[in-house]
């Protein structure tokens, strides 16, 4: 009898232990965060996101907590500390659904940054991109892909059992920009000394 109370007891303890662990949603609704392209509100175009992570805020220090990708058609987390396939998650209507320009996981995954108790206060940053690229490193290079990074910004983890999981409430807004390619910007450097020149001809 004792061997089972013992027993019982272990498990409890680790059942609250698990659930203790600090989670956060990819969710900016609730705060005043929005998403905007080339300095527009975006409300109708889903992007690509990817959620970071830092208990310093320091620049190089941050980690993957989440993303959400226009090819992927993975709709849960196994809500497990420490990033996997399993947290890359689809981006279908991570936009659209609000219609507000807050980033929304339609899906309401939890995820865990780390294994630090709920409660826990952490730095996080967002990137953000548009077309069919799964990372943002590849979006910058295609020199068609509009991208961005939201300001190093902080929020504290809940309990997945809440009744309110802890979202992005302070994610500041951020916008995506489209960079052209370096050939691109040369031809319109050439285009402009044609005309100039043709100009001073016609003068």
């Amino acid at each position: 009898m004792k061997k089972l109370i013992l027993s019982v007891t272990a498990l409890a303890a680790c059942s609250v232990g698990a659930y203790a662990q600090g989670v956060i949603q990819f969710n900016s609704a609730s705060g005043s965060g929005v998403v905007s392209i080339n300095g527009v509100l975006d409300t109708k175009t889903d992007i690509n996101a990817e959620l970071l992570f830092s208990t310093t805020g320091a620049a190089g220090s941050f980690s993957p907590v989440a993303m959400m990708l226009l090819s992927s058609s993975n709709t849960s987390s196994d809500s497990a500390p420490g990033f996997d396939s399993s947290d890359v998650i689809t981006a279908a209507r991570d936009i659209t659904f609000k219609g507000t320009g807050a980033l929304y996981d339609t899906h309401g995954n939890a995820f865990q940054p780390s294994t630090a108790a709920a409660g826990t206060s952490f730095f996080f940053e967002v990137s953000g991109w548009t077309g069919a690229y799964d990372t943002l490193a590849a979006a910058q290079a295609s020199g068609v892909s509009a991208y961005g990074t939201s300001a190093v910004f902080s929020d504290v983890t809940s309990i997945g059992t809440s009744p309110i999981v802890a979202s992005l409430v302070n994610m500041p807004s951020f916008n995506l920009v489209s960079v052209p390619e370096p050939s691109t910007l040369a031809m319109a450097g050439v285009g402009l000394a044609s005309m100039l020149l043709l100009r001073r001809k016609v003068s």
